[in-house]
């Protein structure tokens, strides 16, 4: 009963349409010129990837050269994690080794281990974030 409701609200919206005689003209909306460009096109297709662009901040940082080599390698998911050598066919524990939960991956082992959650909190806790 829902569905023929709503094609009737449907077949209302479209009988309050009126279409202009004039021709159809294709404007690309990612330009203010309205003019198509294989490079605005590119953009378009990448823009919900979000890269990860800042790499200077992270090279400039005060951290030392290991850290931020760690950093880089979790951003882009290359850290040795089970998941990473289970791909690969080398040996690799099941579970992760800290908590022996859930399977182990770089977004396991930072953010949602029980362990690596604890160390987070006591070290974010004096700062205040809620």
């Amino acid at each position: 009963m829902v569905g023929l409701f709503e094609y009737f609200q449907l077949w209302d919206v479209l009988l309050e349409m009126n279409l202009s005689q004039t021709k159809d003209v294709h404007i690309w909306c990612l330009d203010g010129s309205g003019q198509f460009s294989s490079k605005l096109a590119y953009r378009a297709f990448f823009n919900g990837a979000i890269p990860f662009e800042h790499w200077s901040r992270l090279w400039k940082s005060w951290a030392p050269p290991k850290c931020k080599v760690f950093l880089w390698l979790a951003i882009r998911n290359w850290c040795w994690t089970a998941d990473r050598l289970a791909k690969r066919g080398l040996p690799h524990p099941s579970k992760c080794p800290l908590c022996d939960q859930e399977d182990e991956d770089v977004q396991h082992l930072l953010t949602t281990c029980v362990l690596p959650r604890e160390f987070w909190f006591r070290i974010l806790a004096p700062l205040g974030p809620t």
